[in-house]
């Protein structure tokens, strides 16, 4: 982080503010931070640049703890969108709607729908979840009770889909299991458990390069209470379902271990392809939801296939890749490495694109590096993002981000340049905008 430099470039207040209308699809339990899929800028809201290069001169990044933190998170959301095997669907997604856009027929309309949907898909909507505040606070210690369901989507006429099941986990107290929230289990949940563990590990690299042991026990008891807090914020419950469920069936009690399992097992599932899902075993517990587990794999459905492997695993004993790779093997899904390599030899391939402009050209030439991506995250410990590896092996192809004055950063001196953040906010924002007008014809909206 050494390199870290102001672009001279930014985005205005209006641009903010269109931004944030860009970023509701995508899982940001912080308000700290940002990522627009559609954009794909990065916003680090509390990255106060100075006092981060002032912390890098001293050596010591504790008093920058929380813009470290966000920092982390945030880029692992960028990371997992272009180097993973869900990203690069999405990413096809968001071409196809792009390019219908610019050619505004009546036969692409399609496409800009099927990026709509798309977009609901990554976090759940509103209307199968719900929450409210239990009447006791609750800990690693005592955990939430949790139930699994499987529900089933409604489509656009108002009927159940059968074909298109919800993975579903009720959250009760504890010991009464008196039901205060359900939560399906989306794939927005497995990005934050992994963005969660990434500033996580970022808190710990801050804290831990304080010369001096009192200051570092003190604020990493702050740190630990903070994580604990937002783990039991029934307000963030989506964020939070993917650790809730693996520390219960696993056993683990610790936030940060648990944290770090569900990111592991989350990467995996983001990175399985078709032939995986046929091969996905089902939990013998999961028999009650019928022939509903055979649409969650004809779906590709990345929570349940979480779900599937969490529960296959059995319980921790003590040795964290033992247990990932138990859990992945005990799924019929053979070993972590077998999927991570073919993941990375599909993300190998050129992302072409026909009849594309010059946003879509964005996205191929982000794209040509996710193969690189995919390969660094696979020798971290837990596939997760660390600082060191941010500023290290991943640094030149990390983007330029918003900082807290709205100015752009960067790791990479001239990543901007070839970026072009601010013709990507412009398109997404009109792509935004055609695409509500299209909605209020076809869906009420």
């Amino acid at each position: 982080m050494t390199n870290l430099e102001l672009t001279g470039r930014s985005l205005s207040k209006r641009q903010l503010e269109e931004k944030a209308l860009q970023t509701t699809s995508f899982p940001n339990q912080i308000a700290a931070g940002s990522f627009a899929p559609h954009s794909t800028i990065v916003e680090v809201g509390c990255f106060r640049t100075a006092a981060v290069r002032d912390a890098l001169l001293a050596k010591n990044l504790m008093p920058v703890r929380q813009d470290i933190q966000v920092l982390c998170h945030e880029m692992t959301h960028w990371f997992d969108f272009f180097g993973t095997i869900w990203g690069r669907d999405y990413i096809g997604n968001i071409c196809r709607a792009y390019r219908a856009f610019e050619r505004r027929t009546e036969a692409e309309f399609p496409k800009i729908v099927e990026l709509f949907d798309k977009d609901r898909s990554v976090l759940s909507p509103e209307y199968y979840r719900f929450t409210s505040a239990p009447t006791t606070q609750h800990t690693m210690a005592r955990p939430w009770s949790i139930e699994y369901v499987a529900g089933a989507e409604i489509d656009a006429f108002g009927a159940t889909r059968e074909d298109r099941p919800i993975f579903m986990a009720r959250f009760g107290e504890n010991p009464s299991r008196q039901v205060f929230a359900r939560q399906p289990l989306s794939v927005g949940a497995l990005l934050e458990v992994r963005a969660i563990a990434s500033e996580i590990g970022g808190a710990i690299t801050a804290v831990n390069s304080n010369p001096e042991e009192g200051p570092r026990l003190v604020e990493m008891k702050l740190a630990n209470r903070e994580f604990n807090n937002l783990a039991y914020d029934h307000e963030l419950i989506e964020y939070n379902t993917a650790v809730h469920i693996l520390s219960v069936q696993a056993g683990t009690m610790e936030l940060f271990l648990s944290a770090r399992l569900a990111a592991a097992l989350a990467y995996i599932a983001l990175n399985l392809q078709k032939l995986d899902f046929q091969k996905l075993k089902v939990p013998e517990s999961f028999a009650a939801f019928g022939k509903r587990n055979k649409a969650f794999k004809r779906n590709y459905d990345r929570g349940y296939a979480f779900a599937a492997m969490v529960f296959n695993g059995g319980t921790f004993d003590g040795d964290e890749l033992e247990y990932i790779e138990r859990c992945v093997a005990s799924s019929g899904l053979g070993t972590p490495s077998e999927i991570i390599a073919a993941a990375a030899l599909e993300l190998g391939n050129p992302f072409f694109f026909s009849g594309g402009n010059n946003i879509t050209a964005h996205f191929t030439r982000e794209t040509a590096m996710s193969r690189r991506i995919l390969e660094t995250h696979a020798k971290l410990p837990q596939y997760s993002l660390t600082l060191q590896s941010l500023v290290g092996e991943l640094r030149t192809v990390c983007p330029p981000f918003l900082d807290a004055d709205a100015n752009f950063v960067e790791l990479n001196t001239g990543r901007i340049d070839e970026y072009e953040p601010e013709m990507m906010h412009e398109a997404a924002h009109a792509l935004r905008g055609y695409t509500r007008n299209l909605l209020s014809g076809c869906r009420g909206i």
